[in-house]
């Protein structure tokens, strides 16, 4: 009986994590994005910070590979360039502060991170600020330390990218080859930590098809739903879901 009621749960557990990562894939495919904003707080409601932060992690780089070949060619690297080396320098800092803070206190910052970044989507506010190699720095700063900590690093990035001058095309390709990066520092990060267990790999494997299959899903919904609307119902579910980690 208890060998059945395990079974029963580690079923149960998986059918939710699809049922997020089904989620969080759509919006990736329909936005470019944005989908740790979702997968993050909810699979560590299932799995704890750490391992929801790896798995996520894990399943992105799958799907971030898909873009960021095609896109290497239009990347304008003088402005992406200072923002991966201060990633680099950065998200091992966010690493650390995940593995050693208590598991409910990341909750929380997971949380306000992400109802902070929708806040500030749902405003349209736009980066107006100096430009260069010391802004695209500090803000790589943000986003890696964001990242290594919650998982979610990404809206700052994309906000800074998205005010420079250059075609949307370009601005997709730098948006592609930055969040890439990011991802894999904070994959490296967290195996030199030891923070990647054998259930993150367990994970990844058994998520990382339905996963794609629901960016491919959400890529062509792009061109159904419109953008707006999509993303303005997306928005609230975010800021709804995580007033309710950050009040539980």
């Amino acid at each position: 009986m208890k060998v059945l009621s395990s079974v029963d749960s580690l079923t149960l557990e998986y059918v939710y994590a699809l049922l997020i990562i089904f989620a969080g894939g759509v919006i990736r495919g329909f936005t470019g994005f944005a989908s740790g904003l979702v997968m993050v707080p909810l699979l560590a409601l299932l799995w704890g910070p750490v391992e929801a932060i790896a798995s996520v992690v894990g399943l992105g780089i799958f799907a971030s590979i898909q873009i960021t070949i095609p896109a290497i060619p239009l990347v304008s690297w003088r402005d992406v360039r200072p923002m991966i080396v201060a990633g680099l320098c950065f998200t091992p800092v966010g690493t650390v502060l995940l593995i050693t803070l208590d598991p409910e206190i990341v909750k929380k910052i997971i949380a306000a991170a992400v109802i902070f970044v929708t806040v500030v989507s749902l405003m349209g506010w736009t980066y107006k600020g100096p430009r260069g190699f010391i802004p695209g720095f500090i803000t790589g700063a943000i986003g890696g330390t964001v990242s290594g900590v919650a998982g979610v690093g990404g809206p700052p990035l994309v906000l800074y990218l998205m005010s420079l001058a250059g075609t949307a095309k370009e601005h997709r390709a730098n948006i592609a080859i930055i969040t890439t990066m990011m991802g894999l520092t904070v994959l490296v990060s967290m195996l030199m930590a030891d923070a990647v267990s054998k259930k993150v790999l367990i994970n990844v494997a058994v998520l990382v098809l339905p996963y794609m299959a629901s960016v491919w899903a959400g890529a062509r919904l792009f061109n159904i739903i419109p953008a707006q609307a999509f993303r303005i119902i997306i928005y609230w579910m975010l800021i709804a879901i995580s007033l309710m980690i950050l009040i539980s």
